[in-house]
């Protein structure tokens, strides 16, 4: 949604809901939130707040408001705990405390739920049920229950209603975040369309239970070989977007038993951070959010985990570069953090590099001088955080998410009173961040990325200078009469493009593994690639002796 006319439709089509949520926000001193909404709702701004509430902490006022708006706000206020980015670590810290407390549905409306999302009565899937529910969240609740084949499961049944209630309030935000932009410029510097888009799109997985399902059969696949880590098992024909059904977990709550593991328990909370890690830098896809309620402890040193709602995913693009900017804080390149900084954030157009760069080089300063091994890894994430909100750049829903999750991990060991350190779990991987920049795998994608940008150019230099002929022909653009060296430019583009097409034949070449081959790797390949850098180094030699490239 971008048009404001249509914004404020939406909000008069919703005019009972829209005076509830701008009067609770005007109550709490957030009347900035609501800037630009139509004028029969202005005067709540501030005829509504109250100067002792005001006087709170904006993280004390943050929670109050989403506890007073229900379950869609408690649910962006959790997606929100981990973007101190953009509300700052105060603001987030107070988030993550938010838990719902929302009542069971009754009985007979759970059963109706169940019956309309699987067609036909209970009794015919399901052995036993326990119409008393396990507990109940913002979104749905639990119920122990047994199949026909004598499987212990539990149903996740989502709430009667919630999900219109859900599109109705996202369907406000937005409309609020369209006239915030053009009312607002404080405000329109976060990009609140954008972050609106995206908390809808986090919002909807959440209450969406069939990517859950394919979330824990994704995880038990990544886990097969480890026998030691149990994640609940999906039963696919009992699942659907407000129905999940899975094995059912035993043993205890670490939550439950945290302060009385004992001796033992040392081994089984490291094992524990070395499944999270595992999950980050091997399989770009991690459970994200080490809460104690959601490890279980079942005995044997075995370490369970539930609650797959809540999954970050960092794939290979985006694993290149956090690799890139941990290797380069680690060698304190300040340009190379930079660079990979501004290769995933959106950066203003107002952005001052060198105010940033100065940033960077305090933030390295103080975390990076002393190795992985006596880096405070919360203290590194609040603080870049910090960088972040200053220059306005705005970074990834999966980025933001990788950096709660360690914090909380690093919360996590802290609480459990063991002499274990986060950045001590993670000192086996930097070796292995280190090794993956120079892995084959990782220089083709490079050379895949670098042929695609290349031929990108090559396809639309032609239109480009089709367009600055027309220009000249037209008189729109003046041309100098005398051009020195034109020869020699001319065949310094030509046998640029010839490199990169012969760079990019020869990629391709590679990663479809052309015949003949030795160790699985093309020939043809290869000498096409080796030929093409030959080719480049070439032209980087004619290029210094002319006065360089710049």
């Amino acid at each position: 949604m971008t048009d404001v006319a249509q914004a404020r439709r939406v909000l008069i089509a919703n005019s009972d809901r829209v005076s509830e949520i701008v009067s609770t926000l005007a109550k709490y001193g957030f009347s900035s939130w609501a800037a630009g909404v139509p004028d029969k709702y202005q005067s709540l701004l501030t005829r509504l707040t109250d100067p002792d509430l005001t006087a709170m902490s904006d993280g004390e006022r943050a929670v109050r408001v989403c506890e007073e708006l229900g379950t869609t706000f408690i649910k962006i206020a959790q997606i929100l705990s981990t973007r101190s980015d953009l509300v700052g670590e105060e603001v987030a810290t107070a988030l993550a405390s938010l838990q719902a407390d929302v009542p069971a549905d009754p009985p007979h409306v759970v059963r109706e739920t169940i019956e309309v999302e699987i067609g036909e009565p209970l009794e015919n899937r399901y052995a036993s049920f326990d119409e008393q529910a396990l507990g109940s969240a913002s979104i749905g609740q639990v119920h122990a229950a047994t199949l026909h084949d004598g499987s212990e499961v539990v149903i996740k049944v989502q709430h009667a209603g919630i999900r219109k209630v859900i599109e109705t309030d996202l369907d406000i935000l937005e409309a609020l975040a369209v006239l915030a932009l053009n009312h607002d410029p404080e405000l329109a510097s976060y990009r609140p369309v954008e972050i609106a888009a995206q908390l809808r799109r986090s919002l909807l997985a959440e209450a969406n239970f069939l990517l859950e399902a394919r979330n824990l059969a994704k995880f038990r696949e990544n886990f097969a070989d480890e026998a030691d880590v149990v994640i609940p098992e999906p039963f696919p024909e009992l699942c659907t977007e407000r129905l999940l059904t899975m094995s059912r977990m035993g043993g205890q709550r670490l939550s439950n038993v945290i302060g009385d593991l004992g001796p033992e328990g040392e081994g089984f909370i490291r094992r524990g951070a070395d499944i999270y890690i595992k999950m980050i830098f091997r399989d770009g896809l991690f459970h994200a959010d080490p809460h104690p309620g959601n490890i279980y402890v079942l005995g044997d040193g075995m370490v369970g985990l539930l609650d797959f709602g809540k999954v970050g995913r960092i794939d290979d693009e985006l694993q290149d570069v956090i690799d890139d900017v941990v290797v380069s804080a680690l060698r304190h390149d300040v340009d190379g953090v930079v660079a990979g900084i501004l290769r995933v954030c959106d950066a203003p157009s107002t952005l001052d590099r060198r105010a940033l760069r100065r940033d960077v080089a305090d933030w390295i300063e103080q975390f990076a001088t002393a190795g992985i091994a006596a880096t405070d890894m919360s203290g590194a994430t609040n603080a870049i955080d910090g960088i972040l909100r200053r220059h306005r750049l705005v970074i990834p829903s999966d980025v933001a998410l990788l950096g709660r999750t360690l914090t909380q991990l690093q919360g996590l060991l802290v609480e459990t009173g063991y002499d274990i350190t986060l950045t001590e779990v993670l000192q086996p991987y930097a070796s292995v961040i280190a090794a993956k920049r120079f892995a084959p795998r990782r220089l083709l994608r490079r050379a895949q990325r670098t042929a695609r940008d290349w031929e990108n150019l090559i396809e639309t230099v032609p239109v480009e200078v089709a367009a600055i002929l027309e220009g000249v022909r037209a008189g729109q653009i003046e041309v100098p009469l005398e051009v020195k060296g034109l020869d020699r430019n001319i065949n310094r583009l030509v046998y640029s493009a010839l490199a990169a097409a012969l760079f990019s034949g020869s990629a391709r070449l590679w990663a479809s593994k052309v015949p003949p081959r030795i160790n699985d790797v093309s020939i043809p390949g290869a000498v096409g690639t080796l030929l093409a850098g030959a080719f480049s180094y070439q032209l980087l030699r004619s290029s210094k002796r002319a006065g360089g490239i710049g």
